[in-house]
């Protein structure tokens, strides 16, 4: 197997980054998209598998057409927000409801304008999948827990203040969590089945088989994992506070908040690299090419945490490093099966794009920054 490479610099990406920053401040936030295409193409161009690069082919202009609707939404909702709020209230769940279509839009056009040795992706999955994972299921869970309150409201009163009480309401809570956890995982399988089986690289297909017990499972040690920091930081807070080793609360307090950060920055970390360990682990490109990560969660809790120090300490302007520093560590640790004539593979999709003379275009693009 071989891992993909960033080619790229900080000091290459500071001279997009700021310049991109003016412009945007200048123009008052309109060359916000025309910025957005810079760098993908930047990040694009400079990833590399087997000498081969990847390509953003998208305009401005085309992500311009996005990002006024944008505006023109968050306009409207803010007056209306003001002046009527019921009103307000109803236009959010317009978007709400159309949220779904907008998810698959812009799957849709990322895809297509994205293309790796001049071979182009696109993707395949439906609207009324989308409507069902992203409105479907969260709404039937609604109305789940919607039901549990009704029937918990309606005991209550016959219970009074029996015994019972307390039992119910631990029960209750379990229940909920556990509903909560349920639905995270059951998603989560969802949208990465439906993102990754909907994907098309040429005309080869990808296929990944997740299990929701999985992703339940990760949550779960996720969880305990986050007791441990936050048991340490308690402890750590009253020994400070009955101690004469620190007297200003402000500053005990605000060393606290950052020892928080570092480690729960550590659980997140854990949770990344054991998912996408999980996912690439399951997937396979046309029945013959598979994928792997060997991204450790100490290698990125350490980049995450000391890039975090780097943008703060050069008061944001540490920035684009640390956005290249993510970059290389991700795809250094993203290996995809490249034996058994990948080259001759690669050179028969390229045949196949160039017969089935694809265009780059649409009618409407709405791009929502649904990650790839």
């Amino acid at each position: 197997m071989e891992a993909l490479r960033f080619n790229g610099s900080g000091s290459e990406y500071f001279k997009i980054w700021i310049v991109n920053i003016l412009l945007t401040i200048i123009t008052l936030g309109l060359y916000y998209p025309w910025a957005k295409v810079r760098t993908r193409r930047y990040f694009y161009g400079n990833t590399t598998l087997s000498n081969r690069n990847f390509e953003y082919h998208a305009t401005g202009k085309q992500l311009f057409v996005g990002f006024l609707i944008a505006m023109i939404f968050f306009i409207i909702y803010s007056f209306l927000g003001q002046v009527n709020p019921p009103l307000a209230l109803s236009f959010l769940m317009i978007f709400l409801v159309a949220l779904p279509w907008l998810i698959w839009r812009s799957l849709m056009f990322n895809m297509k304008v994205t293309s790796f040795s001049n071979v182009h992706f696109s993707f395949k999955g439906t609207l009324g999948r989308s409507y069902m994972i992203f409105l479907g299921y969260p709404l039937l869970f609604f109305i789940f827990i919607s039901l549990i309150g009704m029937i918990v409201s309606i005991m209550i009163p016959s219970l009074g203040r029996s015994s019972f009480m307390p039992i119910v309401a631990i029960l209750l809570g379990m229940g909920i969590f556990t509903g909560y956890l349920f639905l995270i995982a059951f998603l989560k399988k969802n949208s990465t089945e439906y993102l990754m089986n909907g994907s098309r690289y040429g005309q080869g297909k990808f296929l990944t088989k997740v299990e929701t017990k999985q992703f339940v499972i990760l949550l779960l040690k996720s969880i305990g994992l986050s007791i441990v920091p936050v048991a340490i930081v308690s402890f750590f807070a009253q020994f400070m506070i009955h101690s004469s080793l620190l007297s200003n609360a402000e500053f005990t307090f605000i060393l606290i908040y950052f020892i928080m950060i570092f480690m729960m920055m550590f659980v997140m970390a854990f949770y990344v690299t054991r998912e996408r360990e999980y996912v690439y682990k399951n997937t396979i490109f046309d029945d013959k090419i598979s994928f792997s990560s060997t991204l450790k969660a100490r290698s990125l809790a350490w980049v995450m945490l000391s890039n975090f120090f780097l943008i703060v300490v050069t008061l944001g302007f540490a920035f684009p490093w640390a956005k290249v520093r993510v970059a290389k560590l991700m795809l250094a640790n993203t290996l995809v099966e490249t034996d058994n004539g990948f080259d001759e593979y690669l050179s028969q999709k390229e045949a196949e794009q160039s017969a089935l003379g694809e265009q780059i275009g649409d009618a409407f693009d709405v791009d929502v920054g649904v990650a790839l």
